[in-house]
């Protein structure tokens, strides 16, 4: 180097904290590094202090920085200053073949594994391998069998992205690299529709993951994490897991993941939502999925609060509490019906008052017609107009008389403990629109 690396270091980090936020210069340095030959989410850990310049080696050092210098152009950070051309030119083959000799493809074969059902294996596995696994994208993250997700803007919209507890993801980095950590189960699920996604040969007992199956984490990903973090900072590191291989569609990951309990809890909405036990909690999965719902796809929230970033307008718990309280689904039959009437209310509802829910939600935030707590009252008046046979077209009339002025109401919407376990709050917005607004209807 032609100066002392901790300069070369300091500069990063200051860079590094200067563009952070800057989405599509973000994106746009990860889609150089990577096409480098580093991990995907490199810049992610050194932008967030998880991964310190100071552990990583002279290669990795240059690449990153030469990956920054030619995405910003910021002559500051130009690695010519840090580093001789020979030097980076070595760097970057070596970053780059050692990505090569670390890539894998499907298919995988897994040794010593015990089959417990046709569905079930069992066996070890070496974190190195996993590591090598999740960089070579072979392992997903399955927004629909996993955790609720959080949203941020990225360079095609608002996307969803894991809810990482950056402070457990550590805290394993660390055990892993002191060798404190007690091996514990990770659990994938193997899947495809097309193929069949894995092959058993019972006496050699090894089990292969088929080219074009779908490989997703289904218990275990902050464990991932924090083997890819450790293994950053020491890629000599060698630890060995216990691997659960699970081959479920994804209803029945989602009843698994219901099932099990982890160190990061999930949230109890989230654990509701993917058991799906209630009757009223089937109704609001048939508003999430039906092709005719306007509630469809990421409207309804399987987190506490919504986001409004993704133009949520109320959550499944919300949601099921209304339904289980005002149609109160008893069986199957019930639940279809309750299910099909509120597909068109909402429809009717949510077409109405298009710009409010679906034109630029965020525009109207203030005014309080598209509150998510609001679907408690709705709730109410679809009630009201299911048991008086009522024109569902005429719904507009109705919501043109609420007065959302009304500081009675105005108050049990700020009510933030009724989007938690507070049934009271909850039941006192759903007895406001009982009384205020029985005569109307």
């Amino acid at each position: 180097m032609k100066k002392d690396r901790t300069e070369a270091e300091e500069m990063l980090i200051e860079k590094i904290k200067k563009i952070k936020s800057k989405a599509k210069i973000v994106n746009q340095i990860v889609e150089n590094i990577t096409n480098k030959g580093m991990p995907f989410g490199v810049f992610n850990e050194v932008s967030r202090g998880s991964l310190s310049l100071d552990t990583v080696d002279i290669p990795f050092l240059a690449v990153l920085m030469n990956a920054i210098y030619e995405t910003t152009g910021d002559k500051e950070i130009d690695p010519d200053i840090f580093f001789s051309r020979k030097e980076i030119e070595e760097s970057e083959y070596i970053i780059k073949d050692e990505f090569k000799r670390e890539s894998l493809n499907l298919p995988i074969v897994l040794n010593d594994v015990i089959q417990l059902d046709e569905q079930t294996y069992v066996t070890k596995i070496e974190s190195t391998l996993l590591v090598r696994m999740y960089h070579s994208n072979i392992i997903e993250y399955n927004f629909e069998t996993q955790r609720s997700a959080k949203y941020k803007e990225g360079r095609d919209g608002v996307v969803p992205v894991p809810d990482v507890n950056k402070k457990s993801v550590a805290d394993i980095a660390k055990h892993v690299l002191n060798q404190s950590y007690l091996p514990d189960m990770m659990t994938l699920n193997v899947y495809s529709f097309e193929t069949n996604p894995v092959y058993f040969d019972s006496s050699n007992r090894n089990l292969t993951i088929s080219e074009g199956a779908i490989v997703s984490i289904l218990d275990g990903f902050h464990r991932l994490q924090g083997f890819v973090k450790a293994h950053l900072i020491n890629p000599n590191l060698k630890f060995t897991m216990i691997l659960s291989v699970r081959v479920y569609d994804t209803d029945t990951a989602k009843r698994y993941f219901g099932q099990i309990n982890t160190v990061n809890i999930v949230k109890k909405e989230r654990i509701e939502e993917l058991k799906a036990e209630k009757y009223s909690d089937q109704v609001v999965k048939d508003l999430q999925t039906n092709p005719k719902s306007e509630l469809k796809g990421n409207k309804i929230a399987s987190a506490p609060r919504i986001s409004q970033i993704a133009d949520q307008l109320t959550t499944f718990s919300i949601l099921s509490y209304a339904i289980e309280h005002t149609f109160s689904p008893a069986n199957f039959k019930e639940y279809k019906e309750t299910a099909k009437y509120l597909i068109e209310f909402f429809g009717y509802l949510l077409s109405y008052y298009y710009d409010e829910f679906l034109g630029d939600p965020q525009k109207y935030r203030d005014q309080y017609k598209n509150h998510p707590l609001m679907f408690l009252g709705y709730t109410v008046i679809a009630k009201k107009f299911f048991d008086s046979k009522r024109d569902i077209s005429e719904i507009n009339e109705v919501i043109d008389e609420i007065d959302f002025s009304d500081n009675a109401l105005i108050s049990l919407l700020n009510d933030k403990k009724a989007y938690y376990a507070s049934k009271r709050a909850k039941n006192n917005i759903i007895e406001y629109f009982n009384k205020k607004y029985n005569e109307v209807i």
